[in-house]
């Protein structure tokens, strides 16, 4: 995000935020210092602002440059601005405004903050971004006890996407274990190279490609085993359980107004099954039995069938062909890592977001 900010001989040009990197660290605690310094010296002489103060750790920080020069930062703790200094001599140009304007782009739901009644300048401030006061009382700060108004910004919940399309196995459905038993049964029956369990495993970090390279499976094979691997699943869909939490996500993303989907290889008897009647309830499309490398057409197909953009699409699955699929329909994407597939198979495939739970993966879409 770009932002033109008022020009002063000092600061020419215009401001840009950036993720936190390590170097930014003396720069920031510098900052830290100046403006607590500028903020608070007068009204509280018994504090000492030296920065030499370690940041603390948060969950996000961002920073402001302007001509190259860091100028300012903002901590978020979940939906909680922990932090925001903006340095002295960069102080009433914008740079405070620009980086609340960054933390309510990359947030969903209210915003809280707290600010010390010495400082009635930043309270203006966030007045004028919206927020209000919703209580006071004392906090301890370096020793010593502080006052502080606590502060929120109501904003309703918007989920970020219009359409969420979820992969079956490992997202929805609990079928790691039943894959680890059924994949030797594959390799037998189609002549594939035969595998330990502790061999499977570790391919559960490995890229899907690398995966079919090392079972050694023939392209011509491909589709009569992934009929072969539907009729298994069917069979055993008593065995295969659904994800807790994925009735509530499909429910709560249904309440937001959001069109989900399933794409899936598996056949739609199974994931009617595993899923049970109150979750397909709350999907709006299925469409099952892709082949293993043919989801970017079925996504592309669901962006013409639901007039939904492709920029405002997200696709979640386990397996990396998941996230190359999402990628060259244009979908955005989300690595799924409670399922079949580790953190460390999506290396190279760059989804959007890496997310360990079905809970996560909600707190992330529709905020908490």
């Amino acid at each position: 995000m770009r932002t033109r900010l008022t020009e002063a001989p000092a600061f020419a040009g215009a401001a840009i935020t950036r993720p936190f990197e390590e170097p930014d660290r003396l720069p920031c605690q510098r900052i830290a210092a100046e403006a607590a310094r500028s903020s608070y010296a007068a009204a509280m002489p018994d504090l000492a602002f030296d920065g030499q103060d370690p940041l603390e750790a948060v969950d996000q920080r961002w920073v402001a440059l302007w001509d190259g020069r860091i100028v300012g930062f903002v901590d978020l703790v979940g939906n909680h601005i922990a932090n925001l200094f903006v340095d002295p001599s960069a102080q009433g140009r914008g740079v405070g405004t620009m980086l609340i304007t960054l933390v309510e782009r990359e947030t969903i739901g209210d915003l809280t903050l707290s600010v010390f009644t010495a400082n009635r300048r930043a309270r203006a401030l966030y007045q004028r971004l919206g927020f209000e006061v919703v209580s006071d009382g004392l906090v301890p700060f370096r020793g010593a006890t502080k006052r502080v108004w606590r502060m929120r910004k109501a904003r309703p919940v918007m989920a970020r996407y219009r359409l969420v399309v979820f992969d079956f196995d490992g997202v929805l459905a609990d079928s790691a274990d039943w894959m680890l038993r059924t994949v030797p049964v594959i390799a037998e029956e189609f002549g594939l190279a035969r595998l330990t369990r502790h061999e499977l495993q570790a391919l559960r970090g490995a890229p899907t490609r690398a995966v079919v390279r090392a079972l050694r499976v023939p392209a011509w094979k491909m589709p009569f085993i992934a009929r072969r691997m539907r009729q298994l699943s069917t069979a055993a869909a008593g065995d295969i359980v659904r994800f807790p939490g994925a009735i509530e996500l499909l429910q709560r993303l249904k309440r937001q107004g959001v069109v989900t989907a399933v794409v899936s290889s598996n056949g739609e008897a199974a994931v009617r099954s595993v899923l049970g009647e109150e979750a397909v309830a709350a999907i709006d499309h299925l469409d099952c039995r892709v082949s293993l490398f043919g989801k970017a057409a079925r996504l592309r197909r669901l962006t013409r069938k639901t007039g939904i953009a492709p920029d405002a699409s997200l696709y979640v699955g386990d397996e990396s062909r998941d996230i190359d699929a999402a990628a060259e329909a244009g979908f955005h994407s989300a690595a799924a890592t409670w399922g079949y597939s580790r953190v460390e198979a999506f290396s190279r495939s760059r989804p959007t977001v890496t997310v360990g739970s079905i809970e996560a993966l909600g707190d992330w879409l529709v905020g908490r």
